[in-house]
């Protein structure tokens, strides 16, 4: 490919037509593409699959979300399983040092996911170089959502990758073994879109296994060291604000919270001193600079973007704000405080995702203003907001109990060992 480029750019093809330079430089892109899908194909039939390997990847190519609480749980369990983790970053982006990891795309890449019998994946698998994984092979799915409002069927994908996104999450689906689900209300709306036909197991979501009491002693020792690393004063409380992404808005203005104003009511209402946590959606990373509204605030505010384990943070939350992210309602499980500030909603409801049920079925109180989201702070009522979460869970069908990671585990020991797991829904045993 590197040959043709060169020649396309010499001096025969300067004085071609611009429209027979693309045809020619398309056609070429195509013959590129099949032939490396072709090798790749005779590659994996060259692989033997190894019955002691799982490979583990996330959409963020990092050690994070519900992969990772397997493995630690896997590699508790049972350490001699051989485990692999995709990446496309360096071994020091909060892998442990005794974890095989492999670059998105490379040689090693394919050559670890063609031999492993178990994959463990939290999104599509078929975004980057396409490539099939063989019939001996177990895809296990858990996603990376949870009892979200938003929509994410391929009629309301719309961003500039949508097509190619929308066909790896088909491709996805159709080869997908085991999905992990944690509520009726995920199944269905799972079920509904990619993973039509797949074998669903109600095991909760083993990333969210760490809100729970008996990882009380994981938790402080996650916060201690975030502490430590930040310079925060243990007796500081925390809000996190984590808005998720639009695909199409270019006005940052949704996000503009009234920081000062903000744990001023926070303490005002809940009493000690408040630092911000402030994490955007990674598809925003490379706008993150257009996106600083804190910079003239005068209380301590902390990006946390790049912080990689999402749930970590929410572990140590003492407050939580969001507009339609659903990592709000994995921090219900804590019973702690949430709350919505969402200023685009009939907006975001005609040109990006829409929802799967109305926003105010959810527990939170919801801000369209920093002046609301105030006066929400000031009245909000613990005993009315613990009767909405215990309400909310049971209308959506939740099953978490924070022994996930565990029924996980076991699903991938009994197949590594060969035995296949024939009911449709396995519930968890609550």
């Amino acid at each position: 490919m590197l040959f043709m480029n060169k020649l396309i750019e010499g001096e025969f093809f300067r004085s071609v037509p611009q429209n027979i330079k693309y045809c020619w430089g398309w056609i070429w892109d195509r013959v590129d593409f099949y032939c490396g899908l072709i090798a790749r194909i005779i590659f994996a039939h060259l692989c033997r699959t190894d019955n002691n390997k799982v490979f583990f990847m996330t959409q963020e190519s990092a050690f994070t979300c519900n992969p990772k609480y397997i493995y630690k749980d896997l590699h508790n369990r049972f350490p001699n399983i051989d485990v692999v983790w995709r990446t496309d970053k360096k071994r020091d982006d909060g892998f442990p040092y005794d974890v095989k990891t492999v670059r998105y795309n490379s040689f090693d890449y394919f050559k670890e996911i063609f031999t492993a019998k178990i994959i463990v994946a939290n999104s599509f698998i078929y975004l980057g170089l396409p490539f099939f994984l063989k019939k001996d092979q177990v895809l296990i799915q858990t996603w990376h959502g949870s009892l979200g409002l938003k929509k994410h069927s391929k009629e309301v994908i719309k961003d500039n990758n949508s097509k190619k996104r929308i066909r790896a999450l088909i491709y996805t689906g159709k080869r997908t073994d085991y999905l992990i689900v944690n509520s009726q209300l995920e199944s269905k709306s799972l079920g509904e879109t990619y993973w039509i036909d797949t074998k669903q197991l109600m095991f909760g979501h083993p990333r969210n296994d760490i809100l729970f009491d008996s990882k009380s002693e994981i938790r402080r020792i996650v916060k201690n060291k975030l502490f430590y690393k930040r310079n925060i004063d243990n007796n500081i409380k925390i809000v996190m604000y984590a808005p998720t992404f639009r695909d199409h808005t270019k006005d940052y203005d949704c996000y503009k919270i009234n920081y000062d104003l903000l744990v001023s009511s926070l303490s005002e209402k809940f009493g000690g001193e408040w630092c911000v946590l402030e994490r955007y959606h990674p598809a925003f990373s490379n706008k993150r600079n257009e996106m600083k509204f804190f910079s003239d605030y005068k209380c301590t505010v902390i990006d946390v973007t790049d912080y990689p384990d999402m749930q970590e943070l929410i572990s140590i939350t003492d407050v939580a704000i969001t507009d339609y992210s659903s990592w709000i309602f994995d921090f219900l499980l804590t019973r702690k405080p949430g709350f919505i500030f969402a200023t685009d909603i009939e907006e975001y409801c005609k040109k990006d995702r829409g929802f799967y049920y109305p926003i105010s079925e959810t527990p939170f109180l919801i801000s369209s203003s920093n002046e609301e989201l105030n006066q929400n702070i000031f009245s909000f009522d613990y005993a009315t907001y613990n009767r909405k979460v215990e309400k909310f869970l049971q209308d959506k069908g939740c099953v978490e109990d924070g022994h996930a990671a565990q029924r996980v585990v076991d699903l991938i020991v009994d197949l590594l060992n060969g035995n296949e797991i024939n009911d449709v829904k396995r519930n968890c045993a609550l």
